[in-house]
């Protein structure tokens, strides 16, 4: 009998707990989010393409983050971009209190220039591209080159921020697989800098994304004064259809799938990422806010108003193209080194 009262009682505790307010459970990734500011890395440069998308996921991504941080932008620019990337990747906070967005060209960097590029990009924390990278090399319409062919009967003077980055690498290969004649001037700050560089008459032409160019020097494209030579990516941008693909101007199978390999950065595009070690929850969170983000109708709305493209890929997506990247044939490897003169 006091068995068969014991469990009555409990039954009864039962019952009456179903009718008791739930007590919600605790979201250790909200409660460490919550008041906390989050520090988003730019490696570049104030004013350039890398700074705009950077301003703009720092002012939208937050609100989408468990317990709705602060998001604060700090510069970090210098050596082509490494100078920042190495501090996300060995200095940087691994709690998921800092984020960044790292040059898209790092991961052929690791492989091509180790010994200044000390990272594993495969070991950061890819929380999802923003936009792929729609590129093109232009040249002055002063010189008279006005296609791929003529850049390969004359020379033409590029402007590059840094032998790691694609304003360098791009026309060196380029001039070794396609047979253009890029004569490539070094020691500019950045696309801005090489910019003046271009209008006082120092250099000629650089690389560049398309909705940039086409942002600040639509009339001079309009008019003839910026020439578009080639364009990266996959298939061809839609405002660009008639202008030939990196990737096919090579001569030879080997040089088209070397030219793939160097324009793999154009798919990682301008990605976010969080260092190597940030605990698996908040990189779960972070990869959440951030695809939510990129749908979101007023983060889409204000990036038609500052003219920048959204074409978006996953954080998984990302990890997906940087392991393929770093999985190139030895053979296409050396060749690509060779030709980068290591």
């Amino acid at each position: 009998m006091a068995h068969m009262w014991l469990r009555g009682c409990i039954l009864a505790v039962g019952v009456a707990a179903a009718g008791w307010p739930a007590v919600a459970a605790a979201d250790p990734v909200e409660d460490f989010y919550r008041g906390k500011t989050v520090t988003f890395t730019v490696v570049y440069g104030a004013g350039g393409t890398y700074d705009l998308y950077s301003r703009l996921v720092a002012q939208y991504m937050p609100a989408f983050i468990p317990g709705k941080p602060t998001m604060i932008v700090k510069y970090m620019p210098g050596a082509g971009g490494l100078t920042g990337s190495h501090y996300l990747y060995g200095k940087a906070a691994r709690d998921g209190s800092e984020v960044g967005m790292v040059p898209r060209e790092v991961v052929v960097q690791q492989i091509m220039r180790p010994e200044q590029v000390k990272l594993d990009s495969s070991k950061f924390q890819w929380i999802g591209s923003i936009a792929s990278y729609s590129g093109v090399i232009f040249v002055a319409g002063r010189t008279g080159v006005k296609t791929i062919d003529d850049a390969r009967r004359k020379q033409v003077i590029a402007g590059s921020w840094g032998k790691g980055t694609e304003s360098y690498t791009i026309p060196t290969v380029l001039n070794a697989l396609a047979g253009t004649k890029f004569k490539i001037v070094q020691g500019y700050r950045g696309a801005a800098d090489t910019d003046l560089a271009i209008e006082r008459g120092e250099v000629d032409s650089r690389i560049s994304s398309w909705a940039a160019l086409r942002n600040h020097f639509e009339p001079q494209i309009a008019d003839g004064r910026i020439v578009v030579l080639c364009q990266t990516g996959v298939k061809p941008n839609a405002e660009l259809p008639k202008v030939p693909l990196l990737k096919d101007l090579a001569t030879t199978p080997q040089g088209k799938r070397i030219l793939a390999f160097m324009d793999s950065a154009s798919g990682i595009g301008w990605s976010v990422t969080a260092p190597p070690g940030v605990p698996a929850e908040r990189v779960a969170a972070l990869r959440s806010a951030f695809d939510k983000m990129v749908a979101d109708p007023a983060f889409l709305a204000e990036a038609k108003k500052r003219k920048l493209e959204i074409m978006p890929s996953t954080g998984q997506e990302v990890a997906k193209l940087v392991a393929e990247t770093l999985s190139i044939p030895k053979d296409d490897l050396a060749m690509a080194k060779k030709l980068m003169g290591q």
